[in-house]
Formats: structure tokens, sequence, C-alpha cells
């Protein structure tokens, strides 16, 4: 495996202009992407999404024997179909993203977990169960199929290896915050359904974030640098 020249792409493609104002004009280095707000925010977006699933996964088939009544043999197949979702939302959402772009993509699924996890206490059957968890878990596998190729975007492919590298502490964080929220919801409330309302309101709120999300421009690097280079630039153009 070898990186491509610079500046390749592949014979006959030529981005749309949706495509590139959706991208940065340059690659940032991992010190320079982490000075700016949107790597939080990309941050922010992987640790919300990855709360959502991670909180299921972690109590799959405790939630199915209390909601369904199936035994804790029907709940562990349950659970191993529902978790083939984790690996088809990672192709299915990339691709998707690739249409509708990242952004969009991010509010789909926050929407989508948000009418889910309203609707999972009313769940009564096994099969309608598994069903949901699966879209649940491709969501949750969608963030890490996506945000790769959202953090490329937004700061360039050069460094995309540190920078969406560093970017996976959002899933460590996550791993350990979700699954002790919805357990200690589960332990307090004697029940799930409180949890699962409070994970639909934070993913109806989280909505909001794809929406607000841009890509880095010039202006935030907050350089003086940048701004001396801008001015010398201008006024060259002055004296030609």
């Amino acid at each position: 495996m070898r990186n491509p020249p610079d500046g390749w792409k592949p014979e006959g493609w030529t981005p749309t202009a949706s495509q590139t104002s959706h991208r940065a004009g340059r690659d940032f280095t991992l010190g320079e992407a982490l000075k700016t707000w949107q790597w939080w925010a990309l941050w922010l977006l992987l640790f919300l999404n990855t709360c959502a699933g991670i909180s299921i996964i972690s109590q799959e088939a405790p939630l199915a024997q209390e909601l369904t009544k199936v035994s804790a043999v029907i709940a562990a197949s349950m659970v191993g179909l529902a978790s083939i979702g984790n690996a088809v939302g990672r192709v299915f959402w990339a691709w998707f993203s690739d249409l509708i772009t990242r952004r969009a993509t991010f509010f789909v699924m926050f929407v989508v977990q948000a009418l889910l996890f309203s609707f999972f206490p009313n769940i009564a059957t096994a099969s309608l169960m598994t069903i949901v968890t699966f879209v649940v878990l491709m969501c949750y596998g969608g963030g890490f199929g996506t945000m790769p190729a959202f953090a490329a975007d937004y700061f360039g492919p050069k460094n995309v290896g540190p920078i969406y590298g560093l970017m996976l502490t959002a899933w460590g964080f996550a791993s350990v915050f979700g699954p002790l929220l919805i357990a200690h919801m589960r332990e307090t409330a004697g029940s799930y359904r409180g949890a699962l309302h409070v994970i639909a309101g934070v993913m109806t709120v989280s909505a909001v974030l794809p929406i607000l999300v841009r890509p880095p421009r010039i202006r935030d690097r907050g350089t003086t640098e940048t701004v001396s280079h801008l001015s010398t630039r201008a006024a060259a153009g002055a004296r030609s």
C-alpha cells in the first residue's frame, strides 16, 4: 500500500460545488485541528452517537427480557442478530453520507434514534425488538463508518490519521458514560423506561449539532501569520 501522489484524484472525477462547499480548503496538522471548534464539534458528535448505541449494547439482553418477557436464551439470540446491524451500519451510512453529506447523515441518524428510543418502551414482541435494536446499532456503527470521512473533509486527508485517531477518545469516554448512565437509571427507577426517554431527548437535542457545524475556513485559524499574509497579497494586488 502506498499513498497516491499529491493532488491525485480518480480519472474523470471532479467534485461538485456542493461537495467542495463541505470540504476544508487545505490540510490541517493535528495541532491546528485542535485549535478549531470544528474538531471538538466532531468529537462531540461521535461521543453522543456512541453513547446511545453502546448503552443499548451494554443492556441489550436484560432490556429484551424486561420489555418482551422472553427467556435468557432467546434474548441472547436476539443480541446476536441485532449486532449484525453494527457492521451493516458502517457500510450503509458511509455510502449514504457520500450522497447527502456527512452533516445530513448525522442529523438523520440522531433523528432516527430519537424516534426509536421514544418507541422502545412500547415494544412487546421479540421480533420488533430485534428490528428496532438492529437499526439503533446501524446508527452506532454508522458513526464510525462516517466520521473518518467527515474528519478528512474538514481537515484534509493528509493528516487524517492522527486527527481522527485522537477523535476516537470520544468512543472511550462514551464506552464508560453510556453504560453507566443507563444502568444507574435502571437501578434507580426500577425499569428502563425513564432511561430510554432520556436518551431519546438527548438524541433530539443532538440533532441540532450537525446543522451548526461547518468546515473550517481561513478565518478559523486565528493566526497573525494568516492575516499578515492576506494583507500582503491585498497590498500587492493594489499596487499592480
